[in-house]
């Protein structure tokens, strides 16, 4: 325990400073200049995506998009509006693919997808295909089969 408080007489006295003091996060408009936010726009709009974007700058992606958001630029794949799924789902039961309505809507295909499950949409199988054509696929691949099997015997 002596050992301890020579330890402790020898550190020095550090008080400890409050978070906010201690460089607390700065406006982004503070931060960059007009001319490195314009460009950080015209980036994005040209193609750059947000990842790439927040690692060169170092900025947190909630803070880009609040930037992009604050500058009018208009964001890539964001999530479909309660009345986009609507109309999204309506068309899927219409027989249109995921693809084809993610086109639509511009926003990617896994965006679609995602807001499906988020509602409860059940999904076709691969290749759009139906649970009537799905039994008659395996019919056709069994008749196949047992055909291949028999020139294999001969």
């Amino acid at each position: 325990m002596a050992e301890l408080n020579k330890l402790a007489d020898l550190s020095p006295n550090l008080q400890a400073t409050p978070i906010s003091q201690v460089d607390a996060p700065r406006a982004l408009r503070r931060r960059l200049e007009p001319e490195r936010i314009a460009e950080i726009v015209a980036k994005y709009q040209a193609g750059a995506t947000t990842p790439a974007l927040c690692t060169k700058y170092l900025l947190s992606k909630g803070g880009l998009l609040k930037l992009l958001r604050e500058e009018g630029a208009q964001l890539r794949n964001q999530s479909l509006s309660v009345e986009q799924v609507m109309k999204a789902a309506s068309m899927y039961e219409g027989g249109l693919s995921i693809a084809k309505i993610a086109n639509y809507f511009g926003v990617s295909y896994s965006g679609v997808r995602q807001a499906f499950v988020r509602a409860g949409i059940q999904r076709r199988a691969r290749g759009g295909s139906t649970e009537r054509s799905v039994q008659e696929s395996r019919e056709v691949d069994d008749d196949l089969k047992t055909r291949i099997r028999g020139r294999r015997a001969h």
